[in-house]
């Protein structure tokens, strides 16, 4: 008998009593299991790296955390992780802000608790999930943005960093004497870059880098991986 493995889930709400129904909702799920539960968006970072779930759900209104900030910090230091954002319908301009950096889904708090399980099930899965009140509020190109910081978080290590140096204007040369390699394994980078994100010259490598926020990153938090 094959056993699959359970979907991670991590909490993020300042409201106890969110979290304990949530909590238990998603437990009722056979194919689910929250392995942490927080109020507070810096102590979800530390669980993060810690429980290594595979969706963090969070409240918008989780006190003061710069949400798109840890999303962003936190799909270079636990590669795979996706996110679930709950919010309240009139928040659609954050929800926006929160889909350039990355997020992977989002459900109103006034949807059904069905909605909340099919979005854990479908961005668990690889897709993505927007409710209906929340997605009619959203400009369309911010399915474009989103789609674009998810196939970045495919690239390596070393594969972003290439994107970052080209999105600040570097040459191939330049590349190569900046991450001291050769010129070749600089253009073999690039032609996987290109290949996964399913583009066709450098110049879009940039455009992408800049509106999905990776060209805005101290070159730096590459090397730490």
């Amino acid at each position: 008998m094959v056993f699959l493995e359970k979907t991670r889930v991590l909490l993020t709400t300042p409201y106890r009593l969110v979290r304990e129904a949530l909590g238990k909702v998603i437990e009722m799920e056979n194919d689910m299991q929250v392995v942490a539960a927080t109020d507070d968006g810096l102590e979800a970072f530390r669980l993060a790296g810690e429980q290594r779930p595979h969706v963090v759900v969070f409240d918008l209104d989780s006190g003061k955390t710069d949400w798109s900030h840890l999303i962003r910090e936190l799909s270079l230091t636990c590669r795979g992780i996706r996110f679930m954002a709950l919010s309240s319908d009139d928040r659609v301009d954050k929800i926006a802000g929160l889909c350039e950096a990355g997020i992977h889904g989002c459900v109103s708090l006034s949807s059904p608790l069905s909605d909340l399980v099919r979005g854990l099930r479908d961005i668990a899965g690889g897709d993505l999930f927007f409710d209906s009140k929340i997605s009619a509020g959203l400009p369309e190109s911010m399915g474009i943005v989103n789609e674009g910081a998810l196939m970045m978080r495919d690239l390596t290590a070393r594969e972003k960093e290439v994107v970052y140096l080209i999105s600040q204007g570097n040459s191939n040369n330049d590349i190569a004497q900046e991450m001291v390699l050769s010129e070749k394994t600089v253009k073999n980078h690039i032609s996987h870059i290109l290949r996964k994100l399913e583009l066709k010259d450098r110049t879009q490598v940039a455009i992408l880098a800049w509106k999905t926020g990776l060209a805005e990153k101290a070159p730096e938090i590459f090397r730490r991986n």
